[in-house]
């Protein structure tokens, strides 16, 4: 009758085996589903970025035609860089002096 304990020690430990398993099991699907989630929310943030930057550049374009003293700004395929950005308007002559640019047609 000595393996009743035993069996029943060895059952006890089985089973606290498998509940980690499964504990284990359902933090690594969780785990990985936030990683998706996460994955995801970056591709659109991406995507995001990738849309203001082309609409910022837009933007500029438009104005560089009525300005005369903003150049154009050229679509860049690698990371948003300050070199896309106008100088500053104290930068300029125009805007040093007070006068306001002529205005192109």
């Amino acid at each position: 009758m000595s393996t009743t304990p035993q069996g029943s020690a060895l059952d006890e430990l089985r089973a606290a085996y498998h509940e980690q398993l499964n504990r284990l099991a359902a933090e690594r699907d969780a785990a990985r589903r936030q990683a998706r989630m996460a994955q995801a929310q970056a591709d659109v943030a991406r995507a995001d970025l990738a849309s203001l930057t082309s609409r910022v550049h837009e933007l500029l374009n438009a104005a560089a035609r009525h300005l005369p003293d903003l150049p154009a700004v050229e679509a860049s395929k690698g990371p948003v860089a300050q070199r896309a950005l106008p100088p500053a308007s104290g930068d300029s002559e125009a805007g040093k002096s007070g006068e306001r640019p002529a205005r192109a047609a």
